[in-house]
């Protein structure tokens, strides 16, 4: 029997976790497989794993932009600053219009949580001179905003494509990211 679209469109994330793992770059593997779950958790609408497998994601990404790969201070700090500053103002505005809609309060602590995890992740995203790992960071950042529109304000028109395009290219950016990151550690220790 052959898959229903959505069914395939869990596989991309499965496809960049093997590659990173057959480059042995374990952390980025770990943060794609679990994102790939967060999608089959997403694809069975089980809302709460999902946003624990994403959880797990973030957490990983923020260890390895941070520790893994300790940012070198390229950027000025007024940039960085600002820069996250406006995705945070953002990113907060679109919380509190989404939080008061959420009517179970365990999925809302699980909101609260994640995306605090998230602009973790954006925050230590954007402490690297790589443009692919921030605009990847603002994309997954975008893309989880749309999904919060659509599932506690108001249905959006398409919105599959609306989530899973910035979701994807997001992915694929700090996926080449990262690997920069990792190809310029391994000429530094040389």
């Amino acid at each position: 029997m052959p898959l229903h679209l959505p069914a395939r469109m869990i596989f991309p994330l499965l496809w960049l976790a093997v590659c990173a793992s057959f480059q042995r770059y374990w952390a980025l593997a770990t943060a794609l497989f679990f994102s790939f779950l967060g999608d089959v958790m997403g694809w069975k609408n089980e809302l709460i794993p999902q946003i624990g497998f994403f959880a797990i994601a973030q957490i990983t990404y923020i260890i390895m932009f941070s520790l893994l790969f300790p940012p070198k201070p390229t950027w000025p700090k007024p940039v960085r600053i600002t820069l996250f500053g406006l995705v945070a103002v953002v990113y907060g505005l679109a919380m509190c219009w989404i939080f008061p809609r959420v009517e179970e309060s365990l999925i809302a602590y699980g909101i609260a949580v994640y995306a605090i995890l998230l602009l973790g992740m954006c925050y230590s995203a954007m402490q690297h001179k790589n443009v692919c790992l921030i605009l990847g960071s603002i994309l997954f950042v975008v893309s989880d905003f749309i999904i919060g529109i659509n599932l506690f304000v108001e249905r959006i028109p398409y919105a599959h494509q609306c989530i899973m395009i910035p979701y994807y290219v997001g992915q694929l950016l700090l996926f080449l990211g990262t690997r920069k990151l990792y190809l310029s550690n391994c000429t530094n220790k040389k």
